[in-house]
């Protein structure tokens, strides 16, 4: 009987039909997925717009009652608290979030787990709080007796608790209770400060003490209440211990960036508050709240994508990145004309004429948060693709930036500082992540990546192995290159004018150079001779070249016309120590041995440079052509350097390079004068 069926079955078009089927099914997901997202980002949005005239009519009622001296003690108080408490809950609020999302959250471990470790949190930054009561006192509350710094103690539990109800909603994908708390946690104080004037009348920042514990009472309230009504408290499994440790640990990664992300956003407000008094805290916290209208978007998008893109499988998630990187990014830019000009126009209106000193500063920082988009979908795809640690890079770098710059600025400037710093931290911050971002983006999946080291790269150079730079190493560059980029952008900008201005052609020289694998990619230096060298003269320069120009000849001397390879660095071109980059023409008089110095990426100084001096040359350089004798005569000594450094390479011989780097270029370490009196020989 089953006979007559089985011509039938070839003649059925199963096959052709397949791939249509599943590229509209997977076209119906991404419309699925994508209205999911708009319509879960708007509400969010709505969400945070509301949360934010929220706190800012909070600060108008407090400016109003109390002026600026007020709103800074109101400010200091919301803020202090809330940092103990994310601080000694090791990161919570973010991993709950993560551990909740997708297959994770259906193990019932996780929700004890989570609520014993918010308690157990809360009790550690009581407590450090208590520790910390008196000099907090000395330092910050001086108009309140020390008693109320003692009372505080119950904003930090409220506020984490209040955090982490907001992450557990979030992980477990009720973005609207999410909402409901985002909005909560901000929009009790401005129903309860009004009350407890009435009640109490005002007593300056007692008031705003009284109302802050209330209000923080309801707000965790709230939280609780929405996750009872979800289900969370029901179907409990035990809480693990083994499971808490993932959990810490996940969130001590990520806690890191979170800690230096606040010290990015609230270390100017402390030190305002410390050196500057309350009055210029206020003035700067209000323009602080005005210019954060710049963040309602990214901040929704952040929201969204960050539980979104730790529930979807990493090809999905990596397509979305992909798609809305760029588009966030034009986004905030379109804003910012917009932004600005409310502010101008808005901000001495609506809190009066003493705030007017707040426009300078809110403008500054508009401007630093101009590129918050493509932030906020970086920093959502590297956390919720479970690498926190690369996210914690990048806000090393902001952090390194505001402590330095704020240290510097806020003494002398004031508020006008602290915004200085903190557009150029958000500016600076946004370029590490989105190269982070671009970085994971263009990664193979590991199936793939697994024969990468067996690449035409390797087969076309022999000697050439797999890449042996460390994450550690390439970590330090992209904070050290970004950080010191961000700091002498203004020296970058005068040299550059400086060679445009002195001679013609650009400002910078690009020339094409072998790195890592014997790729090659594009050097950037500061032009240092005539525009037209390469058709005067050879590729190797001596020190009195007449094509130098006297501006070059003065960057040669101080090896700053190498500044701007911090951004070939950055582009992962280039590390900050290791053997210098050849040019191509030169790597056919490499031997074998000396071939494996490609193995790592090239360096911005290197031991070649550095410790191969000019009396180590031939006494017969005098009378060969420049780029035979460098061929002959000095490559292969500086290579024999470079190979002995690899062969020791460690944190002791990179320091070692870094101080006598430092000796010769501020001029006491200057290269000894050849035995004969012959030139250098520099390839340009």
């Amino acid at each position: 009987g089953g006979r007559p069926a089985v011509p039938v079955v070839p003649v059925v078009p199963v096959v052709p039909a397949a791939p249509g089927r599943a590229r509209r099914a997977r076209r119906a997901r991404r419309r699925a997925g994508s209205r999911l997202l708009s319509r879960n980002a708007m509400t969010n949005l709505g969400a945070q717009g509301a949360a934010l005239s929220a706190v800012s009519l909070a600060s108008l009622l407090v400016a109003r009652t109390g002026g600026p001296t007020v709103v800074g003690e109101y400010t200091l108080i919301r803020v202090l608290p809330w940092l103990f408490g994310v601080i000694f809950s090791a990161g919570l609020p973010t991993a709950s979030a993560f551990f909740l999302a997708g297959e994770r959250g259906k193990d019932p471990r996780v929700r004890p787990t989570v609520t014993l470790m918010a308690a157990a949190g809360a009790g550690l930054g009581s407590l450090a709080w208590l520790a910390c009561a008196v000099p907090f006192h000395h330092a910050f509350f001086r108009q309140l007796p020390v008693s109320l710094v003692f009372v505080m103690t119950a904003l930090v539990v409220t506020q984490l608790w209040t955090v982490t109800a907001k992450g557990c909603c979030q992980g477990s994908g009720d973005i609207p209770g999410a909402n409901l708390v985002i909005v909560a946690e901000e929009l009790w104080f401005v129903f309860v400060f009004p009350l407890v004037l009435l009640t109490v009348g005002y007593k300056g920042a007692t008031s705003v003490l009284i109302a802050l514990i209330a209000s923080g009472v309801l707000a965790t309230a709230t939280g609780l209440l929405r996750l009872l009504r979800r289900g969370y408290f029901t179907g409990w499994g035990r809480s693990s211990p083994a499971l808490a440790k993932k959990i810490l640990a996940f969130g001590g990664r990520g806690q890191l960036g979170n800690m230096l992300w606040l010290m990015n956003l609230r270390f100017d407000f402390i030190l305002l508050g410390a050196l500057a008094g309350p009055a210029v805290l206020g003035i700067y916290a209000v323009a602080s709240k005005v210019a954060e209208l710049m963040r309602l978007a990214p901040t929704a998008l952040n929201y969204v994508l960050y539980s979104r893109f730790a529930r979807l499988p990493a090809a999905r998630a990596t397509a979305e990145a992909r798609h809305l990187l760029p588009r966030a990014l034009v986004l905030t830019l379109v804003l910012t004309p917009f932004v600005a000009t409310a502010a101008y126009i808005g901000l001495p209106a609506v809190y009066g004429d003493v705030f007017r000193a707040a426009v300078p500063p809110a403008e500054i920082i508009i401007i630093g948060l101009s590129v918050e988009g493509a932030a906020a979908v970086s920093s959502a795809y590297l956390v919720g693709r479970g690498r926190p640690g690369l996210n914690s890079i990048a806000m090393g770098v902001g952090a390194t930036i505001t402590v330095t710059l704020d240290a510097l600025l806020i003494p002398r400037h004031g508020a006008l500082g602290g915004a200085v710093t903190s557009a150029v931290a958000y500016l600076t911050t946004t370029m590490v992540l989105v190269l982070l971002t671009r970085r994971m983006l263009r990664a193979r999946p590991p199936a793939a990546a697994s024969g990468r080291h067996a690449a035409p790269a390797g087969a076309r150079v022999p000697g050439i192995g797999p890449a042996s730079d460390s994450a550690a190493r390439r970590a330090v560059d992209i904070v050290v290159a970004g950080t010191v980029l961000a700091i002498i952008s203004p020296l970058l900008t005068v040299i550059a004018a400086s060679v445009r201005l002195t001679s013609k052609g650009p400002a910078f020289y690009r020339q094409e150079r072998v790195g890592q694998q014997a790729k090659p990619f594009t050097m950037l230096k500061f032009r240092s001779m005539v525009a037209d060298a390469g058709s005067a003269g050879p590729l190797v320069t001596a020190r009195a070249d007449p094509r130098v120009t006297r501006v070059g000849r003065w960057l040669r001397g101080t090896k700053l016309d190498e500044l701007p390879q911090l951004i070939n660095v950055l582009r992962g071109d280039m590390t900050l120590i290791g053997p210098r980059p050849e040019v191509p023409r030169f790597i056919r008089w490499y031997s074998a041995d000396e071939l494996k110095i490609l193995r790592v990426r090239p360096g911005l100084t290197g031991p070649g440079q550095i410790f191969y001096t000019r009396a180590q040359e031939s006494a017969d350089a005098a009378g060969d052509d420049p780029e035979l004798h460098y061929a002959r005569h000095q490559l292969h000594p500086k290579l024999a350097i470079d190979l002995a450094y690899l062969q020791g390479r460690g944190l002791r011989s990179d320091v070692a390079i870094v101080c006598r780097t430092a000796w010769l270029v501020t001029g006491r370490g200057r290269r000894l004068p050849a035995a004969d009196g012959g030139a250098r020989r520099r390839t340009r």
